[in-house]
């Protein structure tokens, strides 16, 4: 039967893969492709072959299990495993676990090969589902991404990734951490048009409030520790004020008058570069000093800014690209260690922050992500009134 549902598929593969050979100019996310992926999944779908298992299960390399020849037959349909690695027998071979990689890869999941709670539940996913999740970023993909001259940087937030795509391929590629569910980061179209080396960081009253007066109503102190100054605004300006002369059992959001800026250094929490872009929103991009975070599959930690992983080839592109500077003269702005320094880049590079949680790459692979923010659920629910 292996073969009868493999068969019953291979012509939309083969049409897919026909398809990508035909690609006129690079893209790392297609409308095109996204329509041959929806031919992909009606396929299987309608194959009524597609199973389920016990969230119980846990696969290991090397073992056995009456599930093996169930999760073969899955792999197959969706072009994971080949034929000729299929056995029908129940042990979890090498070429299986390979498979399952794959899918995992495709997922967004930790590609162990280990079939453990997070991959039983992305393959009890129908594929109806994934169907109707492949037309939904279908139907999202004309009005999120319209430009794509080059050259562009592209951040998908469900894929916690960002691209640089200039002169045909992808010239930058990095994980970001995005905004929490509750402290969300919007899609917008903008444009990279500023870096700022060593940089300030101006709390955001919101973070001020809730959680760093708490901290001095304890222990004033905190501030200096960080690095941090309190500042409040007057006839002159903003002027510093000593955190230890005020009444912090006091205070609270609404008369909460002052400012707190941390200051340039290896503590301070934009780390070396931030990118504020024009946007109506406290949305910029940065580095961190909590680089261990990049290391989860799902990186949806922030307050709604976005932290880079490698922030500091994004400055480089950015400064020489952008501006025209050598790389011997963006080292001596950075070494010079001017504190907040701000440089215009005279050639904009346009940003357009998207949300796909289905896309197909250049080599037609076929990715599905969570709907970490809820959008695909409402425009679902758009789309069914």
């Amino acid at each position: 039967m292996h073969r009868f549902v493999h068969i019953l598929v291979l012509l939309c593969f083969w049409a897919m893969g026909v398809y990508a050979q035909e690609q006129p100019t690079y893209q790392p996310y297609s409308k095109e492709r996204l329509e041959q992926a929806v031919l992909q999944y009606e396929a299987i779908a309608h194959s009524n072959h597609w199973h389920t298992f016990p969230a119980t299960l846990l696969l290991r390399p090397g073992d056995s299990s009456q599930f093996v020849p169930q999760l073969e037959e899955n792999l197959l349909l969706t072009g994971d495993l080949s034929v000729d690695a299929a056995t029908n027998a129940t042990d979890y071979t090498l070429k299986i676990t390979t498979a399952v990689q794959r899918f995992q890869a495709r997922h967004g999941l930790s590609a162990d090969g280990v079939v453990g709670p997070n991959t039983v539940s992305a393959l009890n996913v129908s594929p109806d589902r994934r169907l109707e999740q492949l037309r939904i970023n279908l139907t999202r993909f004309d009005s999120v991404f319209t430009e794509k001259q080059e050259p562009y940087a592209i951040i998908n937030l469900p894929e916690f990734l960002l691209q640089v795509v200039d002169s045909g391929k992808t010239y930058l590629r990095m994980r970001v951490i995005v905004g929490k569910p509750g402290l969300k980061t919007y899609p917008i179209r903008s444009r990279l048009d500023m870096v700022v080396l060593n940089p300030y960081w101006y709390v955001p009253t919101s973070i001020a409030v809730n959680e760093i007066v708490p901290i001095l109503r304890r222990n004033p102190g905190y501030l200096s520790k960080k690095n941090m100054v309190m500042e409040t605004f007057t006839e002159q300006g903003w002027v510093r004020v000593n955190p230890w002369s005020v009444d912090w059992q006091s205070i609270n959001r609404s008369n909460f008058n002052y400012r707190i800026v941390q200051l340039s250094g290896p503590e301070n929490e934009l780390g070396q570069v931030k990118f504020p872009f024009p946007n109506h929103l406290p949305q910029y991009l940065h580095d961190t000093p909590s680089k261990s975070l990049f290391n989860h599959a799902n990186r949806a930690f922030s307050h709604g800014c976005i932290r880079l992983e490698k922030p500091v080839e994004l400055a480089y592109y950015l400064l020489k690209r952008g501006s025209g500077y050598t790389t011997q003269r963006v080292d001596e702005l950075w070494q010079a260690g001017k504190p907040n320094h701000y440089i215009r880049v005279k050639k904009p590079v346009p940003l357009h922050i998207v949300y796909f949680t289905s896309w197909v790459t250049e080599q037609m692979e076929v990715h599905f992500r969570d709907d970490v923010y809820g959008y695909d659920a409402l425009l679902d629910m758009t789309l069914q009134q």
